[in-house]
């Protein structure tokens, strides 16, 4: 039952990240300049910085599935090395984009704080598993593939509000950049740290401790008219 439930939970961004995958981020991988278009002037940026998003949407999924299997150390260690990697390369590609974008430095400076969380939240997590602590690792590869999936959520956020007709596209980009990753990166917070706070203690019961009143059996009940004859046989 736990197994099925891993699938869904794992599953499901699997196949928005490969809708998106397939809808928007392909396009760019080609060699082709009109493919690009403003972007072009910057399509070597633009190039490294979606194809490391691609890779590491990709390997998310499969890390923390592997994760959840203790038998599979070695192939969890090649692809979070591969991970570590895409993110390097896709995040500074995103400060070079971020630092020369034509959308407002707004909208730049929201790039660049998701490229700083991303880059931030991996690098903890990489340093949490080279200490062993397991958990830390865990829970910082969770916000980092919660800022990872930040891409999608960015294009779907900017889709709805497209949609909607809300505000000028440099407004709709700015706000789309923020609340793509932040509000996501909440939630997560609330669920990781409500977990530990609302968990049920389960105290086992303990046998209690010897002490003094309890190795040490009761006295007897002192009796006087043994302590009498106790005295005559003494003199």
């Amino acid at each position: 039952m736990r197994q099925r439930g891993n699938i869904v939970v794992l599953g499901a961004p699997t196949v928005v990240a490969l809708w998106f995958i397939c809808g928007f981020a392909l396009m760019y991988v080609t060699t082709e300049a009109g493919q690009f278009g403003i972007y072009r002037p910057r399509q070597e940026w633009l190039f490294a910085h979606v194809l490391g998003g691609i890779a590491a949407l990709l390997f998310g999924p499969t890390q923390f599935w592997l994760g959840l299997n203790r038998r599979t150390k070695i192939p969890h260690r090649v692809l979070g090395s591969l991970y570590l990697t895409a993110v390097a390369v896709s995040g500074t590609a995103a400060f070079y984009l971020a630092a020369h974008t034509d959308f407002g430095w707004v909208f730049g400076l929201g790039l660049a704080s998701m490229a700083s969380a991303w880059m931030i939240s991996t690098t903890l997590a990489t340093i949490a598993i080279c200490l062993r602590r397991v958990e830390q690792h865990r829970e910082w590869m969770i916000r980092s593939y919660v800022v990872t999936f930040g891409f999608v959520t960015f294009r779907i956020l900017e889709s709805i509000l497209d949609m909607a007709k809300i505000g000028t596209i440099l407004e709709r980009k700015a706000a789309a950049s923020w609340f793509s990753w932040t509000v996501p990166l909440l939630l997560t917070e609330l669920i990781l740290q409500g977990r530990k706070i609302f968990a049920r203690r389960i105290s086992a019961v303990r046998p209690r401790a010897a002490n003094g009143y309890t190795a040490v059996p009761a006295p007897a009940a002192f009796d006087v008219r043994n302590s009498e004859s106790f005295y005559q046989h003494l003199r």
